[in-house]
């Protein structure tokens, strides 16, 4: 695995456990905007953009249903919330991004939520300078799983997709990264991969200290 150049990394359940917020921020979004409690949402937007979303809150609460309403009071939500708690890093976050910056790999994120948000978070989390690009939702045209936020990621790092490590949480990340050509290494979080998604990724790893160990057991360290 020497061949590989690069890391591209999702954030949002990956490197930061916010999905977990996301539940109560939609429970409060839906109670808000009168559809009732829509924590259980989450699952099925994760790695979606607002708009991407659509389609999914129309055919759970009708075509009268309007995500940016919802994701206005979800925000709402989370900025109260992040007043009084910090934002949680996933375990082996740091451990896996400081030993690939000192194997010299490109690290890059990939991820679906607005650019000043990820600016924030991974800021607010200490991991922002690990990075060498930032790849946001509102930086493409196409949301997950379109392959264009990963080809873009790993262009940014002046590599090709398939000198490049994707690690994801998602299914939508998931397939965005394996259309892009990258190497999928799938950590789950509140989705579990079925069969299929499991014979198509690289490996499926139980957290982000048992990805390390696989990369750095493919080079040798």
């Amino acid at each position: 695995m020497r061949d590989m150049k690069g890391a591209v990394f999702d954030m949002d359940g990956l490197l930061l456990d916010t999905e977990r917020v996301a539940v109560l921020a939609f429970d409060y979004a839906g109670e808000k905007a009168g559809i009732g409690r829509a924590g259980y949402m989450t699952e099925r937007l994760l790695g979606l953009t607002v708009e991407a979303s659509r389609p999914v809150w129309q055919a759970e609460f009708g075509a009268g249903c309007d995500p940016y309403v919802i994701d206005s009071f979800a925000r709402e939500f989370r900025t109260e919330y992040y007043k009084t708690h910090k934002i949680p890093v996933k375990p082996g976050a740091r451990e896996i991004l400081s030993y690939l910056r000192g194997e010299g790999m490109g690290l890059a994120v990939a991820s679906s939520t607005g650019r000043s948000t990820v600016v924030r978070q991974l800021g607010e989390a200490g991991a922002l300078e690990f990075f060498d690009a930032l790849v946001c939702g509102d930086d493409v045209t196409h949301s997950k799983p379109d392959p264009e936020i990963y080809a873009r990621a790993c262009r940014e790092l002046g590599l090709l997709p398939a000198e490049c490590y994707a690690l994801e949480d998602a299914r939508s990340g998931i397939r965005s990264a394996l259309a892009a050509g990258c190497r999928v290494i799938a950590v789950p979080d509140l989705w579990q991969p079925d069969e299929k998604t499991r014979g198509e990724v690289f490996a499926v790893c139980r957290d982000l200290f048992e990805a390390k160990a696989l990369i750095a057991g493919g080079r040798g360290g």
